[in-house]
């Protein structure tokens, strides 16, 4: 109730401030209800409210692109060997971002076509990703991305950090629009680029960005904390703690 009474706030705020741009400026701006999310031990994921005005017209679309921070994502390969199966060959994808999600007001294969689309990176099957193996090639042979990336997108959209489906974008008379920011329970702390691209007639026009800060907070955040600073220290008390542990259970089997 809080969220909807405040969405018609947000717009006109928005408008307010598409109408003050000077005539060079872009013709669309945004921002979101909540910038800064923490994860706590209780994090189960979360919703953020993406609202904005477009100085344009009915027929044009609006594509929000939510990219996370880049990191290195392994991709296993298995195999049957000797009735077993193990990992025969890995390959490491460098710089892939850690969530990948897209919000548009129709199906981004009506809003412009593969070339534009490849262009701006928009979808899964258009990131400009490098892969390598994991171990050097004694031939020197390096893997095709483009061959290896449809499995990495399947494997991403279980996980639900890149979704395949597109979430809406609504838009009102060519003016004011807002969407909605799903955050899976399994995000990682970092800084996440959010994109938001106007287009007409197939063609991008205005483009605005801002960020969604993730960080740790809590218990979580100060053990992590110790753990990144003091390694040594948090070494020795994890095995201190792991002994006393056991002798405790120990100890308490004997009395029993």
């Amino acid at each position: 109730m809080i969220r909807a009474a405040m969405t018609p706030l947000f717009a006109a705020c928005a408008l307010l401030a598409a109408n003050m741009l000077p005539a060079h400026a872009g013709r669309v701006v945004a921002d979101l209800s909540q910038s800064n999310v923490s994860i706590t031990s209780g994090f189960h994921g979360t919703e953020l409210l993406l609202f904005g005005a477009v100085d344009g017209q009915d027929t044009d679309d609006i594509i929000v692109v939510i990219n996370g921070p880049p990191t290195d994502i392994a991709q296993h390969r298995k195999a049957k060997v000797a009735g077993i199966w193990i990992n025969v060959e890995t390959h490491i994808w460098k710089g892939a971002p850690a969530l990948y999600q897209i919000l548009a007001t129709r199906p981004i294969a009506e809003i412009a076509d593969a070339q534009v689309l490849e262009q701006f990176e928009i979808g899964a099957d258009k990131l400009q990703l490098q892969v390598q193996p994991a171990r050097p090639n004694p031939a020197g042979d390096m893997p095709q991305a483009s061959a290896l990336l449809p499995s990495l997108t399947r494997n991403m959209a279980a996980t639900g950090l890149w979704p395949s489906e597109i979430g809406p974008v609504k838009l009102t008379q060519g003016a004011l629009f807002r969407a909605t920011v799903q955050l899976p329970a399994n995000v990682t702390s970092g800084v996440y680029d959010v994109r938001i691209l106007q287009f007409r007639n197939g063609v991008a026009f205005s483009e605005n960005k801002t960020n969604i800060y993730i960080q740790k907070g809590g218990l979580s955040a100060i053990i992590y904390n110790f753990a990144h600073d003091y390694s040594l220290l948090y070494g020795l008390f994890a095995v201190a703690f792991a002994v006393a542990a056991g002798w405790l259970a120990a100890a308490a089997f004997r009395r029993n």
